[in-house]
């Protein structure tokens, strides 16, 4: 019996093992969530992923199989699936699109991407992640189209301009209104801060999200949301460290300069040195060939460290990091540092009730160069001949006293250590927030938030300074902040019937700000020992300075969308602030925005290979009042007047009737998805400023204070204009099991035009700048227009002004009408060059991919039309100025005027001994600075999880390698295109970067 029974159950095993081999044809239907058919699908064995298929037009798919085996089901934008095989098979995906399900931020309340009508990009914490650099804007460049980033310089502690759709203004402040957690706060908070605290930034560019900040929203807002904790049975520990070199991104530049040989041959040629003189120079010095960038420049390491620990439980979560940045810059002297630690908490009471804090600490020290950039011992210390040298006959290096030369030059590194510039900022940001839901649909959400920052600025020239002869000085303030801001906003949400659908909000915001400052200086310190203030001698000083201003701001939003397909955004705001006239405080702002959902109409529900169709329509208007606290208002003030004899006087008489600055802005968007992998979005705009504020001048006998030749008198007149077109294109290329390939890339045009000026001006040339403002054209370089070398006898030529209003004479345009033509250079000669001040062209394009934890991502930016004044010429190639004076040359000065009917470069030598100049302040400083960068290239790699699960402390670990502004393609001769100068006075130029990381898990 027993023997029958194990007979009985073998045969039942083996038929059993054969059903399960049993090789079967899989024939199936892949439907989305709406039951309609999936084109492209992937489908593929669990346990052989060689063997797959994907869904034809119909959403089919035939794939051959064994009984038993699981089968994978995938597409983009859904989550994947797995099922029994079976010879047939129907399988509905359910959609988890991080494009359709994305919440962005739109003014005071969260929505989902796919029902804002609003133009927003967002980018995410991952893209912000893996890039050390103190200035957090530098690795969103590029990546947002309408966004232009330009840093002041590769000084570690330099900020960045931010324009988002141009200049919003042409005397006013153009920077966006920054937002974090839902309250304002100044750039300087948000430069202290930890980008990996950041859970997102969101750029908002159109009415319909910025209209409802009114205040300060006219030229964009970045809302920064920072990263909270979730409920989990234990907390998650992130640590990240990183490593980086820098060091400079262009050294061909110094290529173009004059070795000691050149440089003799051109100081005798020129008539500079001559003779027994040359003979004593060339014994003395003519075995040097200094290359001063390499002496004067460092490499320069980076460190980042940060810590983060996360949770939650019950109804409580919380984030907690603490991090420390060290930048050295590449000269000698030069350094930031910060330490700053944040903590979110949120906890949820009861069903009615929840509690939010959000506090951060930074704490900053920055040191920077004693000397400015237009001075040897500054940004022009590369400029030193190269038969100079820092060391003596012996090879020892000269670092106190004078370098051995025909003028009075102090070594830099040896001054930076006798002269001390820091600046010790502390910075406290906390912001509190209570949401109470009496009912559902309805939320009272109130926050309040203080900022506190203190600064300590010292200027210290230490007596042991030679150039001091024993007196130093020194100079030291003390600025105290504080900003407090409260808004409370209520909504609520409600249907009526199944398709209409209600959202209203209305709220009050209040912001008030006070910065009180002290200063002391005095000189006559004796005692590299005693640097205390009450130890200076001579020519003590004490200044103080106080000043405040606040908003005060009422405003309501009211949203319908009928049955997910047609939606509608209507604003209405009023800002009071103090810094306008008593007449014109209040202003009041409003937009409208319309958004259609054109795939759910039923001519293209059936059009398979669109996944997603939006039209936008957005118009309105917004605020601007970045200007002075008190221009609207009369001043008096001590300045010097004749004989330097100071007096009181008329500052500004005042303007009680300054008001806002306003902006119209128009958006035409078309968004739409295709064949589930290509993601497309074009923007149209028109931004009308109106109401500028603008300087307007008066001249000597208005008996106010003045700069240059006029004074001037904040007013509200004249209009400027920018027109464009945003695109952004992100594409899934390849998707697999086991690899990822996407691409991205976004371009902006925008056009600048001055429509209206003051006083009936049709022009205006603002004094010492080369910048016009020409009705009818952009804002635009103004220079006098050089023509060429005449061949005839070696003198220059410049353009006569235009008789034409309207004429343009464009630098780069070879003309031949002689009878316009002076070789007598004046400031009289400026006119318009027809080079715009600002780049029309603005965008970038990336790759990023995975395969099995390995992954790759390079991120481009460009700027084109882009133009700046190289101020550096004037030194380099100016050899009867400045060659006796130790600076190096150009090698193409030596192309001068020699002989009738020659082509040359540079102007005869009886010229420049006449002028002492080779190149006046004209055109042929203005030079094209387009450029292309490779701002970011990151190899890393992800632990997988089977290496992962084998050990007990690490949850995931992460190693990375990325290399900062690797290769720029520009014809800019000078150190650097990304200036956001537009003259280029020897600042530190940007640095090229290699950093190593690595982020571990627990």
């Amino acid at each position: 019996m027993k023997n029958r029974f194990l007979m009985l159950l073998s045969l039942l095993m083996i038929t059993v093992g054969t059903a399960f081999g049993q090789a079967i044809t899989v024939k199936g239907l892949v439907v989305d969530e709406n039951n309609e058919p999936l084109m492209g699908a992937m489908v593929r064995l669990k346990n052989n992923a060689a063997v797959g298929a994907q869904t034809n037009l119909q959403g089919e798919f035939t794939l051959k199989a064994n009984v038993g085996d699981i089968i994978i089901f995938s597409y983009l934008g859904y989550a994947t699936q797995e099922f029994p095989a079976t010879a047939k098979m129907k399988v509905q995906l359910k959609p988890t699109s991080e494009l359709l399900e994305e919440v962005v931020i739109v003014g005071y309340a969260s929505k989902k991407v796919a029902a804002t009508s609003a133009s927003i990009v967002k980018v995410s914490s991952k893209e912000l992640a893996e890039k050390p650099t103190a200035n957090i804007f530098d690795a969103v460049q590029g990546k947002v189209a309408g966004l232009q980033v330009a840093t002041s310089s590769g000084e570690p502690s330099a900020t960045a301009s931010i324009r988002l759709h141009g200049r919003g203004s042409v005397s006013s402040g153009s920077s966006p209104l920054y937002i974090l957690d839902g309250m304002p706060v100044s750039a300087g908070v948000i430069q202290g801060m930890n980008p990996n605290d950041f859970e997102s930034m969101q750029f908002l560019k159109d009415a319909a999200a910025t209209s409802i900040y009114g205040a300060r929203a006219a030229n964009g807002v970045i809302y920064i949301t920072t990263k909270r904790g979730t409920v989990a049975d234990k907390a998650k520990i992130t640590a990240r460290a990183q490593y980086g070199i820098s060091s400079l991104a262009n050294t061909s530049y110094y290529d173009r300069f004059q070795n000691t040989d050149e440089t003799f041959k051109m100081l005798e040629e020129f008539g500079i040195v001559t003779g027994s003189a040359l003979t004593d120079m060339k014994n003395k010095f003519g075995k040097n060939n200094t290359q001063w960038y390499k002496y004067f420049y460092r490499n320069a390491p980076t460190y980042q460290a940060d810590v983060n620990v996360s949770g939650g439980k019950n109804e409580t979560n919380y984030f907690f990091s603490l991090g420390i940045f060290d930048q050295r810059g590449l000269r000698a002297g030069s350094s930031y540092n910060k330490v700053n630690t944040r903590l979110n908490v949120n906890s949820k009471l009861n069903d009615y009730i929840k509690l939010g804090l959000n506090a951060s600490f930074v704490y900053s020290d920055t040191k920077t160069s004693p000397y400015g950039s237009n001075s040897l011992g500054g940004g022009l210390s590369p400029f030193i001949a190269p038969y100079y040298t820092p060391y003596d006959e012996n090879g020892n290096e000269i670092f106190e006293g004078v370098i051995p030369a025909v003028f009075l030059f102090y070594n830099p590194k040896y001054v930076v250590t006798k002269n001390v510039y820091n600046t010790n900022d502390v910075v406290l940001n906390t912001i509190g927030n209570v949401t109470i839901s009496p009912f559902r649909n309805f939320q009272i959400r109130s926050q309040l938030g203080v900022t506190l920052g203190y600064n300590i600025y010292s200027d210290l020239s230490k007596p042991s300074f030679l150039k001091n002869a024993g007196q130093g000085s020194k100079t030291r303030s003390f600025n105290g902040s504080n900003s407090l801001s409260t808004n409370t906003v209520a909504d609520y949400k409600f249907n009526i019937e199944e398709d209409h659908h209600f959202t209203l909000l209305a709220g009050h915001e209040y912001t008030a700000s006070r910065v009180d400052g002290f200063g002391a200086s005095g000189t006559g310190l004796v005692d590299d020992n005693l640097t205390l203030l009450s130890a200076a001698t001579k020519d003590k000083r004490i200044t103080e300075t106080s000043y405040e201003y606040a908003y005060l701001s009422f405003f309501g939003q009211f949203g319908y969308d009928y049955a997910g397909k047609y939606f509608v955004d209507l604003v209405l705001r009023n800002d009071a602030s103090s810094v306008f006239g008593a007449n014109r405080r209040n202003g009041l702002f409003w937009s409208a925005g319309l958004l259609w959902k054109a795939k759910k109409e039923s001519f293209l529900a059936q059009v398979d290979w669109i996944d997603a169709l939006d039209v936008r329509l957005s118009t309105g208007t917004q605020g601007n009042a970045d200007i002075d606290y008190y221009e609207s208002l009369a001043l008096v003030g001590n300045y010097s007047q004749h004989n330097g004899i100071k007096g009181w006087g008329l500052v500004s008489p005042g303007n009680p009737d300054l008001g806002w600055e306003r902006q119209r802005k128009t958006t035409l968007g078309v968004t739409f998805d295709v064949f589930s992998r290509l993601h497309i979005n074009v923007e149209l705009y028109d931004r009308l400023t109106s109401d500028m504020l603008m300087d307007v001048p008066y001249p000597y006998t208005s008996g106010l204070e003045l700069t240059g030749a006029y004074a001037f008198i904040k007013q509200n007149i004249g209009k400027y204009q920018n027109r464009g077109l945003d695109l952004n294109i992100t594409a899934n290329l390849l998707t697999g099991k086991d690899y990822e390939i996407s691409t991205y890339a976004n371009f902006n045009y925008n056009k600048d035009k001055v429509l209206e000026l003051f006083q009936g001006r049709d022009s205006w040339i603002a004094p010492k700048t080369g910048i016009g403002y020409i009705v009818g054209e952009p804002i635009m370089y103004v220079l006098p227009i050089f023509k060429d070398i005449n061949p005839k006898n070696g003198y220059p030529r410049w353009y006569l002004p235009s008789t034409d209003t309207n004429g343009v004479i464009h630098p780069e345009v070879k003309h031949t009408d002689d009878g316009l033509l002076t070789s007598e250079y004046s400031d009289g000669l400026e006119q318009n060059t027809g080079v715009t001040r600002y780049a029309p062209i603005s965008g970038g394009f990336g790759l990023a991919g995975n395969w099995k934890g390995l992954s790759l991502q390079a991120d481009f930016a460009f700027i084109l039309g882009k133009h700046m004044i190289s101020n550096d010429r004037y030194y380099i190639e100016n050899p009867m100025k400045y060659a006796g004076q130790g600076f190096v040359q150009d090698k193409e000065v030596m192309d001068y005027w020699k002989k009738p009917l020659q082509d040359a470069k540079y102007p005869s030598l009886e010229y420049q001994r006449k002028y002492s100049e080779a190149l006046s302040y004209d055109t042929r400083f203005l030079e094209n600075a387009s450029f292309m960068r490779l701002k970011n290239v990151t190899l890393g790699y992800t632990f997988q999880k089977n290496l992962i699960d084998k050990q007990k402390v690490l949850t995931g670990a992460k190693i990375y390698l990325t290399g900062r502004n690797l290769l720029t393609f520009t014809k800019y001769r000078g150190q650097d295109p990304e200036d956001n100068s537009n003259v280029s006075r020897g600042v530190n130029p940007n640095t090229k970067q290699f950093t190593l990381g690595v982020e571990l898990s627990f």
